[in-house]
């Protein structure tokens, strides 16, 4: 986005979680277009972040959805989900951030809130410690 000076405003992180473990609920719906209250009523687990890596590739084959699994987290398979982590003492630090069609990453944590999508650390991924997978 380009203001009225030419200045190039950032990109805003574009997804938000509502609890603290659904960030897969708004990243799956940013891959595949299907509303976030249809994917909490299907799937309801995954609201609580419950629901495995399987788990989100046998529903998403389910939908028609063509899956790939890669390793690690590479910047060109775009659009995707990432699963990182900042820490990994368990699963449950696992979570999910959203690559858009520009190369962008969208974060719904909260705690995210403020970085912009399109800064080269979201967008190289080194705001993470750990790249675990990516689902295309």
């Amino acid at each position: 986005m380009t203001s009225r000076s030419g200045f190039e405003l950032p990109k805003p992180q574009g997804l938000r979680q509502q609890g603290e473990r659904d960030c897969s609920v708004p990243v799956f719906s940013a891959l595949t277009g299907i509303p976030q209250d249809q994917i909490r009523a299907e799937l309801p687990g995954a609201a609580e972040g419950k629901l495995s890596v399987e788990g989100w590739e046998v529903w998403l084959q389910k939908k028609g959805f063509k899956v790939t699994r890669h390793d690690g987290c590479p910047l060109d398979v775009l659009p995707c989900a990432h699963l990182v982590a900042s820490v990994m003492y368990s699963k449950d630090d696992a979570h999910w951030v959203y690559r858009d069609a520009d190369g962008d990453v969208h974060d719904p944590s909260p705690v995210s809130m403020y970085m912009p999508a399109d800064d080269e650390r979201m967008r190289n991924l080194s705001i993470y410690s750990i790249k675990i997978l990516t689902l295309s």
